[in-house]
């Protein structure tokens, strides 16, 4: 907290300075009483102005980023222009008065070299360390050390010059010895080298915005905005050779901006402004161009009967091209501003591409963000509501939801963070959204489904596992003791076969009976992974055997009809046997539960196969699904379909619809358990 306070302190003394600096030109301009003219002609009221821009710009990123470079670059520039400023208008005022030659030498020396301190060399420094306040990597170090030197050399090359300020040779340097360095073959190779140190800060510039994130970007777009402003403004300028001193004045946009990028870049939607500005200021530029050529094309052309007609024939020529010439350059512009929603078929194409592509979803929704210029971009799968993918830094400013639908259902949301400036999503934005998200609720639906086959292959091996346990409990602690006993006792019967026959028989005997029970238990493990009468009769002749056999189980009047296709069309053997436990518990439901005198079983088969048992007994007050009924939705689920169990208005109803399986082969269907089963039958 100290450490900020007197970061606030020295920005406040620092303001305090330039104050005073102004304050003491414009007193002394009063005193010398310097017309307007002199003012603007001397450059003085330009260093002012462009003084208190970089001051004022430094001091107030001082302020709010204590250690910031740039903050200190700009402060040194800002009090070397008002310094510039302050020593003009000291020395018109001193000169006429005979001020002491070493006053008037040391203004002089600070009119000559405080600006090119400032302006030629801290505020170039500057410009390499913006907006992030460090180099764009350190190879970039050896670009700072020659601006360092070149400006070094413009600096002393100035102060030790023979250069006079106002023509007096009272007001040379008091480091002058007369170096005159004009049409030397060293001074143009520094000429060469500033000219290459201002292509690279304009490269350092674009790299940074190239690779930089949403924030840098829109930190160099101010910088960018004040250039071009400049640009336009001092075109004539820079064209001629010469112009307006006041057009100078612009340049002040340039510390401005660069203080508000540092400390407020988010004061506006800067895309807009500067997309807009970039565009009529190219707009004019091409139409101006362009009526100039035709103008001079057809003048050279025409006859100087005709000539009149020269500037109308090119202004209409000019005015039937401006709007398709303006429609194209917007394009252009917000295709570089706002990325991809100038052309959404473009940019759901790219993501789809990048769908077929991509391993992470994350890679299609950064590409997304990226295409679109967003901030950040949130892709939530419902209904759980998780986090699939995020890309982009996520900031406090305003955002959207985009939902996701596959087939009217909602699959999941798409988030995201709108641009500084935007309070809700641009019409463009969200057209280019439909289309992607079309793609990304394909691409959510299909995570979902292989999720869901993720699941089911865990439950298959889970379950796999749970019956080996099962047979190998069954087997180890039922059938294993018994054969065990079976051994001993026909080696027992062997012993005694010779020696005592009536006890050797009643060995056999109690094997056999073993041997009996065991064969039981067999089948009734095997019965267990599927019915025996499913292999002998199929569906249909397994549930007509299994109501034949109801009055024997069963005191109740119950009248059991089957309705089935015949002949009955090969189903898969998983289908086959979930339909007959279905039906089978469905019977049993009937009989243990309703009050009915009669039960239809039926059994249709069209895109899916569909079992369904109902009775005509009256439904009880109060139930709940036992483990029967579950066990329906489970065998079900198992294989994708549905089914339903519950009382209804005339009765029971047990009603399930099993997907058919495709391509599938009854004989290969039913090997394994056919062969386990007959082979049981056999013994």
């Amino acid at each position: 907290m100290a450490d900020l306070a007197g970061h606030r302190l020295r920005a406040a003394a620092c303001t305090a300075a330039g104050a005073g600096l102004t304050g003491a030109a414009v007193v002394f301009a009063v005193l010398a009483d310097v017309t307007w003219t002199q003012v603007v002609d001397s450059y003085t009221f330009t260093n002012l102005a462009i003084g208190l821009g970089f001051l004022l710009s430094g001091t107030t990123i001082r302020w709010f980023v204590p250690r910031n470079r740039i903050a200190t670059l700009f402060i040194v520039s800002g009090l070397g222009a008002l310094s510039t400023a302050t020593a003009s208008m000291m020395l018109w005022y001193g000169l006429p008065r005979d001020w002491p030659s070493p006053v008037l030498r040391a203004l002089a020396t600070v009119y000559i070299g405080a600006w090119q301190l400032g302006i030629g060399l801290c505020f170039a420094v500057a410009l390499l360390l913006f907006p992030t306040d460090r180099l764009l990597s350190p190879r970039w170090r050896p670009v700072v050390w020659l601006t360092v030197f070149t400006g070094s050399y413009q600096l002393l090359s100035g102060v030790m010059s023979s250069a006079q300020v106002n023509g007096d040779p009272a007001a040379v340097s008091l480091l002058s010895v007369g170096w005159d360095v004009a049409g030397t073959v060293y001074n143009q190779v520094f000429g060469f080298a500033g000219l290459g140190l201002t292509l690279l800060t304009v490269v350092a510039l674009v790299l940074r915005y190239r690779r930089g994130d949403e924030l840098v970007k829109r930190q160099v777009q101010w910088l960018l905005l004040a250039f071009v402003i400049i640009t336009v403004i001092n075109s004539q300028r820079w064209i001629t050779g010469s112009g307006p001193i006041l057009f100078l004045l612009t340049f002040t946009l340039v510390p401005v901006a660069i203080g508000v990028a540092v400390v407020r870049h988010e004061l506006f939607d800067i895309r807009f402004v500067l997309s807009r500005t970039l565009l009529y200021t190219a707009t004019v530029t091409v139409v101006v161009v362009a009526f100039a050529g035709l103008v001079a094309a057809l003048s050279a052309v025409v006859s100087d009967r005709l000539s009149p007609g020269v500037p109308t024939g090119a202004a209409l020529a000019v005015a039937i091209t401006f709007n398709p010439l303006r429609v194209r350059l917007q394009r252009l512009i917000d295709r570089a501003f706002y990325g991809g929603r100038s052309d959404p078929a473009g940019t759901a194409r790219d993501v789809g591409e990048q769908l077929r592509q991509a391993d992470e979803l994350a890679d299609v929704v950064d590409l997304a963000r990226v295409a679109l210029r967003l901030p950040w971009m949130v892709l939530v799968r419902l209904p759980d509501g998780a986090e699939l993918a995020r890309a982009g830094t996520h900031t406090s400013g305003a955002d959207a939801a985009v939902p996701l639908t596959y087939r009217g259902e909602p699959v999941g949301t798409l988030r995201l963070g709108l641009r500084r400036g935007e309070t809700t999503l641009h019409e463009s934005d969200r057209h280019t959204l439909d289309l992607i998200c079309t793609p990304l609720a394909i691409a959510l639906h299909a995570t979902a489904l292989a999720e869901q086959v993720r699941q089911a292959r865990t439950a298959t091996i889970e379950a796999a596992a749970t019956e080996r346990v099962r047979l190998q409990r069954e087997l180890h602690d039922g059938l294993g003791p018994v054969l065990t006993s079976i051994a001993f006792r026909a080696d027992a019967a062997a012993n005694v076969m010779r020696t005592d026959l009536d006890r050797a028989d009643g060995l056999i005997g109690e094997v056999r009976t073993d041997l009996r029970a065991v064969i039981g238990d067999v089948r009734r493990i095997v019965y267990g992974l599927r019915p025996l009468e499913l292999e002998d009769l199929g569906l249909v002749g397994a549930l007509r055997q299994h109501i034949a056999t109801i009055p024997a189980q069963t005191r109740r009047p119950l009248r059991v009809e089957l309705a089935a296709p015949d002949p009955m069309p090969v189903l898969s053997p998983a289908v086959e046997l979930a339909a007959y436990r279905i039906a089978v518990e469905g019977i049993t439901n009937a009989l243990r539960h309703s009050t009915g005198r009669a039960c239809l079983v039926a059994v249709t088969v069209g895109a899916d196969l569909e079992v369904t048992v109902t009775d005509d007994g009256d439904a009880p007050a109060h139930w709940r699904p036992g483990v029967g009924l579950r066990s329906i939705d489970t065998r079900a689920e198992e294989l994708g379909g549905t089914a339903r169990a519950a009382p209804g208005d005339a009765g029971w109803t047990v009603r399930a619809r099993l997907p058919l399986s495709a391509g599938r082969d009854a004989a290969a269907g039913r090997d394994a358990a056919g062969r386990d089963a007959g082979a049981v039958r056999d013994g």
